[in-house]
């Protein structure tokens, strides 16, 4: 589990380290730090000094990085290359610049026209850092292209964060660099694995500088991490020999409009190899089947006949419709004060549409998880798409506090929010991207919750495996493009077992 930190905390850590250090220090240690991890990543030409390494330096401290770890490839013998888009403006990157002239590194200012000729072993951003608040534009605008068009196959090293990123966000609304790696400078900032994040920073190395103490002293005001097992692990359900179905819950999943019942049973399907003890589906539509070919240990009902009162947990929302039979279908789960609750799908839309459907959620007392993708989540808050997606972070957070629900907002870089603290998913991958794979989700969580998993631990779990899962897929060579939701189940339960520490 990393710690993420927003731009203004790691700002204040950086004075707070910077006032307790002689001058220079942490720039010299970051510029360091990229020179050190770069060396070990350069091709056998570049470190025996035959291929170039450029590096790219902004006008503030990511540029001054950028100065010092050209100075240390310099003293290494490597040959650097370094293009200045524009003069230093603070006084760390003033000493840093004179520090790389004084060796003899090579520094002139960055051409409008790639040089077609140069072969680079690596290209180094140190353009913009985490304060940039702006879409890229003019110059750096062109250069950022420039490197897009040029330089494809040239693997990049980003300082701090691909410039054109948004730190907080991970949004960018014009150019940005598309880095293999970026190292991030004391901690790393929300961005890095969110929105487009995952995208363009590659894997995230974390250069503490020495300085991790000083957090203690400037806490952050809203505590940001990403999801690991051990945010979940103490929680997980635990098989005993002396237990029965009885002991793993009962799990209920309503939905299944005309025309929409396979998403209720792909819910339950989940459900019941995610370890639920008994599953049943509630169907709104009255000409659904009977039983499942598939998975005959699923109990399929008409969702008037099902007594939720005696579940452990209920489900509702998959393929659930907006008809008025699919609102009284939602109308029966709310009463269930006491029962764990997930809302997912159209019964989203209809909270959305149902402002009394909307409040009575948010006067319940038992545990609700509401797993909203974009556009849904747009219709919870009153907004457009773009709104949602300009903040994920405060997004979720709006809505888990305004219901007083666990929030799923899903996404690349699912975010979970609690209403205090948010965790940022950095499991799955773009073979996800398909229809049924929410629908999955939903079951894993009701699973989790009807097997006695506190609310917001369930959630993180069930993020976090169902993203394990999509990558085990991947790497058995099912997908990315054609992984179907289905194909995620044996995989869902393999990583179940392997959180609780059972290797297969």
């Amino acid at each position: 589990m990393l710690d993420l930190s927003l731009p203004d905390t790691l700002r204040d850590v950086e004075r707070a380290a910077a006032a307790q250090l002689p001058p220079h220090t942490l720039m010299a240690r970051a510029g360091a730090a990229i020179a050190h991890w770069l060396y070990g990543h350069l091709p056998s030409l570049a470190s025996a000094g035959r291929q170039p390494v450029l590096l790219l330096a902004g006008p503030g401290n990511n540029g001054g990085d950028a100065y010092v770890a050209a100075r240390e490839l310099h003293r290494r013998g490597v040959l650097v290359d370094v293009w200045q888009l524009a003069p230093p403006t603070a006084d760390d990157a003033r000493w840093a610049l004179g520090e790389a002239l004084a060796v003899g590194v090579p520094v002139r200012p960055a051409p409008s026209i790639w040089p077609q000729s140069t072969a680079y072993a690596w290209i180094v951003d140190g353009l913009f850092g985490i304060g940039l608040s702006r879409p890229l534009d003019g110059a750096a605008a062109a250069l950022v292209e420039n490197i897009a068009v040029h330089a494809q196959g040239t693997p990049v090293l980003a300082i701090d964060i691909p410039s054109g990123l948004l730190a907080a966000t991970g949004i960018a609304a014009g150019p940005v660099v598309r880095a293999d790696a970026t190292m991030a400078m004391i901690g790393a900032c929300p961005g890095l694995f969110t929105g487009i994040g995952r995208d363009v920073a590659g894997d995230v190395i974390v250069a503490t500088l020495g300085v991790r103490d000083v957090f203690a002293e400037v806490p952050a005001q809203s505590p940001i991490s990403t999801i690991a097992p051990d945010a979940f692990r103490p929680h997980l359900p635990q098989r005993h020999h002396a237990s029965h179905k009885g002991s793993y819950g009962s799990l209920a999943v309503l939905g299944g409009f005309e025309g929409m019942v396979g998403a209720p049973v792909l819910s339950a399907r989940t459900g019941l190899m995610s370890g639920a003890g008994r599953v049943y589906i509630g169907f709104v539509a009255h000409d659904a089947p009977a039983w499942d070919p598939v998975h005959p240990e699923l109990m399929l009902r008409h969702a008037e006949n099902l007594d939720l009162a005696t579940m452990q947990a209920v489900a509702v929302g998959p393929g659930l419709g907006t008809s008025a039979a699919s609102g009284a279908c939602l109308s029966r789960a709310l009463p269930l004060d006491d029962t764990p609750l997930v809302i997912d799908a159209d019964a989203l839309n209809l909270l959305a549409a149902e402002p009394a459907l909307a409040e009575r959620v948010r006067r319940r007392a038992g545990p609700t998880v509401l797993t909203p993708h974009p556009l849904e989540a747009a219709r919870l808050a009153g907004c457009d798409v773009a709104r949602i997606q300009s903040d994920r972070l405060a997004s979720a957070r709006a809505l888990a506090q305004h219901f007083g629900a666990t929030v799923v907002l899903k996404g690349s870089g699912t975010v979970v929010d609690d209403g205090a603290k948010a965790w940022i998913n950095t499991t799955g991958n773009a073979g996800l991207a398909t229809a049924g794979t929410g629908d999955v989700l939903t079951g894993l969580i009701g699973a989790l919750l009807a097997q006695g998993m506190p609310a917001t631990q369930a959630a993180l779990a069930g993020v976090w495996i169902h993203g394990r899962a999509a990558d085990r897929c991947v790497r058995d060579g099912v997908g990315p493009a054609g992984l179907t939701a289905s194909e995620l189940l044996p995989a869902i339960r393999t990583e179940l077992a392997m959180a609780n520490g059972i290797r297969p």
